[in-house]
């Protein structure tokens, strides 16, 4: 069967996206994996785009990690998402509403290459303190259609990022695995961040890390809304009210390639 498959960035987050909206396409897990094995094309994330399954969504959308798990949540996927739509004039609206796992996305055209992703959650915030291999570590854990746990780093730090990563991975505390993300505070309105992601590893940017690390700073750390979220390629920008439950995060899309491929 031949998928187009539509490559976009979202500051450095490789995102596929397949459009089963046009056309008649299903896959699933095993086929994720395949495409990304066999094929060799370097996503972080595959997101179907689909028709709505209810009348008052305007689409849906299923979220795959390179390995063929299951995510919930995928924040530069989601502008990307709102960005595959709007190039190929999907809606005539610059806002839409898309249906995911993790609950509903509210996407916004803001401008060429700029676009908003906005999202409700009712997760608390818990403080947890693990020893990894004899290495004390804090973290706020969140969970924002997918599982999050972020630590502030301290200056003189010496946590290994990408072997913590990997070991909380198989931690019972996380039976699911987890996106850990390591922040370091900037000022009271801006953070950098690194974020390792369950089914994927480290990553080059994260949406959903940089929504979690804000609202833990905001709530936890005496920052301020809105928090710009460095990572390597680029910043977003996440703005969030204490106790309002909503989350808005705004940010870049760029759209790199089509590929065709069979499976």
């Amino acid at each position: 069967m031949p998928i187009d498959l539509y490559i976009y960035s979202g500051l450095g987050n490789i995102i596929a996206i397949i459009d089963s909206l046009r056309n008649d396409i299903s896959i699933n897990s095993e086929d994720v994996l395949k495409i990304y094995q066999n094929h060799k094309i370097n996503f972080d994330q595959l997101i179907m785009v689909l028709p709505p399954k209810e009348p008052k969504n305007d689409f849906d959308a299923k979220i795959f990690n390179n390995d063929g798990s299951i995510a919930s949540n995928c924040i530069n996927g989601a502008r990307c998402v709102s960005k595959f739509i709007e190039d190929y004039s999907l809606c005539a609206s610059k806002k839409v509403k898309v249906n995911t796992d993790g609950g509903i996305w509210y996407l916004e055209s803001l401008s060429e290459d700029k676009f908003s992703a906005s999202f409700e959650f009712l997760e608390e915030i818990n403080q947890v303190t693990l020893d990894i291999g004899g290495q004390e570590l804090f973290l706020d854990c969140i969970e924002l259609g997918n599982p999050h746990g972020v630590t502030f780093e301290d200056r003189g730090s010496k946590i290994d990022f990408p072997v913590m990563g990997e070991k909380l991975q198989t931690n019972k505390l996380f039976p699911d695995g987890v996106n850990f993300g390591l922040a370091n505070k900037v000022n009271d309105n801006e953070i950098n961040l690194k974020v390792y992601e369950r089914g994927v590893g480290e990553t080059l940017a994260c949406g959903s890390g940089a929504c979690a690390a804000a609202v833990i700073g905001i709530s936890n750390k005496a920052m301020s809304s809105p928090v710009k979220v460095n990572f390597k390629q680029g910043s977003i920008l996440v703005d969030y009210k204490t106790g309002s439950r909503k989350i808005y995060a705004e940010g870049p899309a760029t759209f790199l390639e089509e590929i065709e491929i069979k499976i």
